[in-house]
């Protein structure tokens, strides 16, 4: 995703979004790439075919998310 300053500036929260989610955003000045924001921390995708067949139960499955969103808070 591209976005820019001004946009940073304006809609901060907006431009955030995709990097919550795990992707990077270029900030461009002018038409130009100045800066690019990245997620710092791992991003894990899969498959629901292979979420499905993970050998653990809801509640590891629970703990495991709950674990991995304090991380991210702190």
């Amino acid at each position: 995703m591209k976005s820019t300053l001004t946009d940073l500036h304006r809609i901060t929260k907006q431009v955030m979004r995709p990097v919550l989610a795990g992707r990077s955003v270029k900030l461009t000045e002018h038409g130009k790439p100045v800066a690019q924001i990245s997620p710092d921390y791992p991003v894990v995708t899969m498959t629901a075919e292979e979420f499905r067949a993970l050998p653990i139960g809801d509640d590891e499955l629970n703990n495991a998310i709950n674990e991995a969103l304090a991380e991210i808070r702190a």
